[in-house]
């Protein structure tokens, strides 16, 4: 079966309306990773990695895998984003990354990403036509996602590397999403 953009935006819809009112939970959460810019703290930066492990978590087990039960390509990231979840929640709980605005220019940059994140993506995609409840709104979906895990990693101090692999190779296949018109 050919993957079209047609059928990406029907599942947004779908995955929208069923989600309600979850997208404000994301947005909320995504705001929380903001914290540790002001109060830098052991207990704001296992929050801040406990928000990234929920939102890969819920990509995963609840985004990912509602498609994949009608296109059984879509297990794999089902699998890499529970597993990249697990990852942060592990890092989390063993207290591994730790944040604060210490260098300047990551930190605009993270900030540039945050925003991209919560406002310009969904803003950029309605702007092309993807009108809700057929667009991507907030950290609850993949793309904004991946973009707000950038942005709240470029406020850390120090990121275990096997960290930014699962992202990294998912940001990657950006390529094949523009390609399909997102």
């Amino acid at each position: 079966m050919t993957f079209t953009i047609e059928m990406l935006l029907d599942y947004f819809g779908v995955y929208n309306e069923g989600i309600w009112p979850m997208q404000v939970v994301g947005y909320a959460l995504g705001l929380l990773t903001l914290i540790p810019l002001f109060r830098p703290s052991k207990t704001w930066n296992r929050v801040t990695t406990g928000v990234l492990a929920f939102l890969w978590l819920w990509l995963g087990l609840v985004f990912w895998r509602q498609g994949a039960a009608n296109m059984a390509i879509l297990y794999v990231p089902t699998v890499l984003f529970a597993v990249q979840g697990i990852l942060f929640l592990v890092a989390s709980a063993r207290d591994r990354i730790s944040y604060g605005p210490e260098r300047r220019l990551y930190t605009a940059v993270g900030l540039v990403f945050i925003a991209y994140a919560l406002a310009g993506y969904p803003l950029l995609g309605m702007l092309v036509g993807h009108a809700y409840p057929r667009t991507a709104l907030s950290p609850l979906f993949p793309c904004p996602g991946i973009v707000l895990t950038f942005g709240v990693l470029l406020f850390a101090r120090r990121v275990p590397r096997y960290l930014l692999v699962i992202p990294a190779l998912w940001a990657l296949s950006g390529a094949y999403w523009f390609s399909l018109g997102m």
